[in-house]
């Protein structure tokens, strides 16, 4: 990702439908505010009566959605539709591109278990059952995978179905594929949040996502690990400086995750570390995605599951399963950060990188936002993305010239005393296992720092790397130095969580007359 990509042709608004819940008044706002700020025009608004709850029946989808929808697409002529194998009907046609449900509309869809029985056959006599994988007969789902396949007649409802715009090198506007809408949700803790996502994404696209990007490996299965990982590497060839936490644990309680503009991680139920803190905000505009079965059982909690946290935290948009998805049919992390960084739009992101649809997948957030739209140099121009830009500019100027660029970087961190800078080319040496230049960097732009929570930052990964290379004892050294030193910091917390890990206290002694346990 060392050249600028102006990304594929933005998507239509007059292609956007804007789904409501009638009977909620805030939801009816909420339609409203994001046609007036993505200038949708107001006859592609729809609004349905539906129960103002996440959870719904199948009966209830289909009765109180899935129709009443079809046929106002019809009214509307929308589309076309036409026979498709395996005795279907999809659309051949269809005006609509992108839907966005809003706030009000139910979440997901329960699992019906009578269809799960009915499916399953008795075993002839003397024959042996056969195994079936759980997810091909599992009929719940997330109401926005299923509203993409909206035109579909007659599909089976158990497992999922195949995503043709998975992988996509070309925009929604760019393929032909009628029979497919690409379907997220502006979706919250409350309507408040709901409302500043949108504001946050609108105001970002005209100076672009600048900031931190913290990835956060915790080491559960490869697949996922390797996804992680190269967003780890996208972002830093982009020219975002990145934290990467590569161990067991997820970032402690209170990591000074300062200036975060990006987070992937994985594999806790709910949220922790930083992202507990009732105070912890991300930039605006930011894209946070942590991967777990479960992240969007829920959305509109501040602490259960993952994808409202987040959101609460300042987060713009966000990602997750309403339900098991199994890893290998849930959003690829490192397709979603390519396909931003190309300047794809979140919503076509989150689709290219989803291998299914009809299935637990869910994207939260003002979809026609593009996070990374001035990655080449546009835009309005902030101080507070000063340092950023120039990390930018340096990979694009210094492309396919490495040394030429690690100097550039750090001729100018020196000349301007310029700590974020100084930090960023340490963390690239931390990435290429060069230990002595790593340190240099990271110990310079420590000087340079005025608040204390980024000082500490710094130690951390200077910890880490004694951690890395086996010398357990400098790092525990290092800790203890430290919860002294940043002992009137709120983020001591994470000195001390990772202390608790690397030298825990020794076990109490037992009570008189018993025997210490082997």
């Amino acid at each position: 990702m060392g050249l600028a990509s102006a990304g594929p042709a933005p998507i239509l608004p007059a292609r956007v439908v804007v789904l409501y819940n009638s009977a909620v008044p805030e939801s009816v706002a909420l339609a409203k505010s994001y046609q007036k700020a993505r200038s949708i025009p107001t006859v592609n608004l729809i609004g349905l009566e539906m129960p103002d709850r996440e959870e719904i029946t199948r009966q209830e989808y289909d009765d109180l959605i899935r129709k009443p929808l079809r046929d106002e697409f019809e009214k509307r002529v929308w589309w076309r539709l036409g026979p498709a194998e395996g005795n279907m009907e999809v659309a051949v046609e269809n005006r609509m591109q992108v839907m966005v449900c809003m706030r009000g509309v139910p979440l997901k869809i329960a699992r019906v278990v009578a269809a799960e029985a009915a499916e399953k056959k008795p075993a002839a006599a003397g024959e042996k059952p056969q195994a079936e994988q759980p997810f091909a007969v599992a009929n719940e789902a997330s109401v926005d995978s299923e509203l993409s396949i909206l035109s579909w007649s007659g599909h089976p409802l158990n497992g999922p179905l195949k995503n043709a715009f998975y992988e996509s090198k070309q925009g929604i506007e760019e393929v032909s594929l009628p029979y497919l809408m690409l379907v997220g949700r502006v979706d919250g803790p409350n309507y408040a949040i709901c409302e500043r996502m949108i504001r946050d994404a609108v105001a970002t696209e005209q100076h672009g996502l600048w900031g931190r990007a913290y990835i956060d490996l915790a080491q559960f299965y490869p697949e996922g690990e390797a996804w992680l990982r190269s967003c780890a590497f996208q972002s830093a060839d982009a020219g975002i400086p990145v934290i990467m936490h590569p161990w067991k644990e997820v970032f402690s309680k209170n990591y000074p995750m300062a200036e975060a503009s990006t987070y992937f991680g994985w594999y806790e139920w709910n949220a922790c570390g930083p992202f507990a803190q009732g105070n912890f905000r991300m930039r605006p505009g930011a894209v946070a995605v942590h991967l777990h079965s479960f992240s969007a059982a829920t959305v509109r909690s501040e602490s259960a599951n993952w994808c409202g946290p987040l959101l609460a935290r300042g987060a713009a948009v966000t990602l997750g399963n309403v339900y098991e998805p199994y890893l290998g049919m849930t959003h690829r992390l490192d397709l979603l950060q390519d396909r931003l960084l190309q300047g794809y739009s979140w919503i076509e992101a989150a689709y290219a990188s989803i291998p299914v649809v009809s299935w637990q997948g869910v994207v939260l957030g003002d979809p026609l936002y593009r996070p990374y739209l001035h990655m080449g140099g546009t835009g309005e121009k902030r101080a507070e993305d000063r340092s950023y830009r120039a990390l930018r500019v340096a990979k694009l100027l210094y492309h396919e010239q490495d040394t030429k660029m690690l100097r550039e970087i750090e001729r100018i961190g020196r000349e301007k005393k310029n700590a974020i800078m100084l930090e960023a080319l340490g963390l690239l040496h931390v990435q290429r296992k060069q230990e002595a230049q790593a340190q240099r960097f990271i110990g310079e732009a420590k000087s340079y720092y005025a608040l204390p929570s980024d000082r500490l930052r710094c130690d951390l990964h200077v910890i880490g790397m004694d951690r890395d290379a086996g010398r357990t004892g400098m790092a525990i050294k290092q800790l203890r130095e430290a919860e002294i030193l940043y002992a009137e910091i709120p983020e001591v917390e994470s000195i001390k969580s990772l202390r608790a890990i690397m030298d825990p206290p020794p076990p109490p002694p037992p009570p008189p007359g018993q025997a210490p346990k082997k």
